[in-house]
């Protein structure tokens, strides 16, 4: 039945492309470990998805060579590294506290959950991991530096100029239409200097990046 569960999420999601990582993250840690629960055959809407697929219209060999596609083996991967994690923080899987860590860093490597959603998962790992509270301390304030140094070369290395579509279009034309309305006495529709400079712009936002 697991496996029917799983191909039926793979059927009806790597299909569309969809690569959503469903691990709930709270604020605290213990909240983390109460989010990463294993999911059950009792799952409702695994149980949906598998009775809408018609398994027994499918051969032995559709069902091979649709396990066989490059998107659905992708699927079934991160599907199963998932639930390894999962099973990890429940104390129902047979990951070893190091392949654990390797198993967040990986997703998050891959860009499947945020850097937010790893440093939780990290915290609630070294919560499990560390001797005494102390050593968790300490470790989870080397854990924020190191992610706060990352937030800040991330920041210094931004450049909305060559970065962001559009943005020196943008601001060339800010710039005209500040110097323009700066000149002018008198603006039309009754509105004020204010107005007349919000209004304009608006309209260069939208002319640049659409509406």
């Amino acid at each position: 039945m697991k496996k029917l569960i799983l191909l039926a999420g793979a059927v009806s999601l790597a299909v569309v492309g969809i690569d959503h990582y469903d691990i709930d993250v709270k604020k605290s840690v213990a909240k983390v470990r109460q989010f990463v629960q294993p999911l059950t055959e009792n799952n409702q809407l695994a149980q949906d998805i598998s009775e809408k697929i018609p398994w027994s219209e499918l051969e032995s060999t559709e069902m091979a060579e649709l396990l066989d596609h490059p998107r659905v083996k992708a699927y079934l991967d991160r599907e199963q590294l998932k639930q390894e994690i999962k099973e990890y923080f429940a104390d129902l899987g047979n990951l070893s506290s190091s392949e654990a860590w390797d198993a967040i860093e990986k997703v998050e490597n891959e860009n499947r959950v945020t850097g937010y959603e790893a440093l939780s998962m990290k915290l609630a790992w070294l919560e499990k991991n560390s001797l005494n509270e102390a050593d968790f301390k300490q470790r989870a304030e080397e854990l924020f530096n190191l992610y706060r140094e990352k937030a800040q070369s991330v920041i210094s290395r931004y450049d909305p100029h060559t970065q962001v579509p559009g943005f020196s279009t943008y601001k060339d034309l800010e710039r005209s239409i500040v110097e323009e309305v700066q000149q002018m006495t008198s603006f039309p529709n009754g509105m004020n200097k204010h107005e007349y400079l919000r209004q304009r712009l608006q309209e260069a936002r939208e002319t640049v990046y659409g509406s």
